[in-house]
């Protein structure tokens, strides 16, 4: 098996490694967060919640400068971006300081009471190349990357934090896992020389290894979002253009590419998977959209060009509810198309769809419009002219929470009417603690948002 590149080497080298077997001692922390009391009429709305807690990254660090960022980037290449992974009653995320390596400095991976922003635990994260969001027997499954061949699969217990480090022989790229198994994807990219694994910690290869012949470059796994997804049975290996999909249970082959012309695919529940090509002119213009189902053979396809994407991917959808591609719905097990509409497509063939909850599909125009039709029918729900720039979130029921730069909005999807605004001047008094970044996660009747640099806990007042 031929060793990595130059750039992944680097990125091993910037990273600190341990290479224990035994349970890695964790830091048990109780810290309070920055503030615990809760500030009513924060916002615009006499609805608006108050800030119940709040936790600086570089003040809980005691440094400088701190950072937030999402588990699944890690805290090498992909780190950078504020993310949250809530698990039951514990939420987690890595914190770190700010390089000028792209990679956080000296990271940990935190646990925190979402309901009083405390810390529970910290544990080391420097070397953590990704972590799935999928719990697996109570624990947070990632991988790292040695100074040398090989990797380590690093587990942390979730309620409290107890870490456990096992060096395996491959050189992992990918890994994810659903609640019952880990699967990790490695080999040599420029050899073509790909596997999957599917197995658990103790043996990542106890259910069965496939090879795939796909390849790419380590520049391109990096510059990838999602490189193994396993979703309803199905999986999908990815190495920047190159692709197979795959049964999750053998791992036996279902529908494989090298074609560059292939821009993006994603799985989506229910197997399905979303493929945009392109006319393979300079530029990469989308021609073609697919529909693949659990099987791998197209169910439907388009020549619309407008791409849809959506904002809160993780509650984008369900297993029986229709599928956009371009200007139409489509049936996901049948590929019937169901409805078309002119709304889904803003100015200049672009996607218009950003986000999907409760049935509704969250609609922005180039114009600055915004519009909700329903997800089954394709009739427009309601519409709102000339509003401001507008980034969905997360949604809980038929709640939407986004930002605008300089506030946070909750509206309601169905009705198109806004619950509350909170301008950030009235969460901090700071104007840059939430300039960068943002991810939110509803908790119990409150939400929880964070920046690169602060996180919060929003409850009504």
């Amino acid at each position: 098996m031929q060793e990595k590149s130059t750039w992944a080497l680097i990125v091993a080298a910037v990273a600190a490694v341990l290479t224990v077997t035994a349970a890695v001692v964790v830091v048990m922390d109780r810290s309070s967060p920055t503030s615990s009391s809760v500030r009513a009429g924060a916002g615009t709305h006499t609805d608006a919640p108050g800030v119940a807690w709040s936790l600086d990254a570089a003040t809980y660090l005691g440094r400088s400068f701190g950072e937030f960022s999402d588990p699944r980037g890690g805290a090498s290449y992909r780190s950078g971006n504020p993310g949250l992974l809530l698990a039951g009653d514990t939420l987690m995320t890595i914190a770190g300081s700010p390089t000028d390596q792209y990679v956080l400095g000296d990271a940990v991976m935190l646990g925190i009471d979402p309901a009083n922003g405390s810390v529970r635990w910290k544990a080391p994260a420097a070397d953590i190349e990704e972590c799935s969001p999928t719990p697996l027997g109570g624990k947070l499954y990632c991988y790292a990357i040695g100074g040398g061949t090989g990797s380590t699969i690093v587990t942390y217990e979730i309620d409290s934090g107890l870490t456990a480090r096992r060096p395996i022989a491959e050189n992992v790229f990918g890994l994810t896992t659903t609640s019952e198994t880990l699967y990790v994807a490695e080999g040599s990219l420029d050899e073509n020389d790909v596997r999957v694994h599917s197995g658990s910690y103790s043996d990542v290869s106890s259910n069965w290894t496939h090879g795939f012949d796909i390849g790419g470059d380590y520049e391109g796994i990096y510059e990838t979002d999602n490189v193994l997804t396993v979703i309803d049975g199905v999986g999908l290996i990815r190495t920047g253009s190159e692709m197979a999909q795959f049964a999750a249970g053998s791992g036996a082959e279902l529908w494989r590419t090298s074609d560059y012309r292939v821009q993006d695919a994603r799985l989506a529940p229910g197997g399905v998977l979303v493929q945009s090509n392109t006319d393979g002119s300079t530029g990469g213009k989308v021609s073609e959209q697919v529909l693949r189902g659990p099987d791998g053979k197209i169910l439907a396809s388009t020549r619309s060009t407008a791409v849809q994407r959506v904002s809160n991917q993780n509650d984008e959808d369900d297993a029986d509810a229709p599928i956009l591609l371009g200007d139409a719905a489509y049936d996901r097990s049948t590929g019937k198309r169901l409805w078309a509409g002119k709304d889904l497509v803003a100015g200049q063939d672009i996607g218009a769809v950003t986000a999907i909850a409760a049935d509704t599909v969250y609609l922005r125009d180039s114009d600055m419009s915004e519009t909700g039709i329903d997800l089954r029918t394709g009739k427009r729900r309601w519409r709102n002219d000339k509003t401001e720039h507008f980034q969905p979130l997360a949604s809980a029921g038929t709640v939407v929470l986004g930002n605008d730069g300089s506030a946070l909005t909750a509206f309601d999807i169905r009705s198109g009417r806004t619950r509350w605004t909170a301008p950030f001047s009235a969460l901090d008094p700071d104007p840059d603690t939430f300039s960068s970044g943002g991810a939110a996660e509803a908790y119990g009747d409150g939400w929880i948002f964070s920046s690169d640099r602060r996180m919060i806990g929003l409850a009504p007042p």
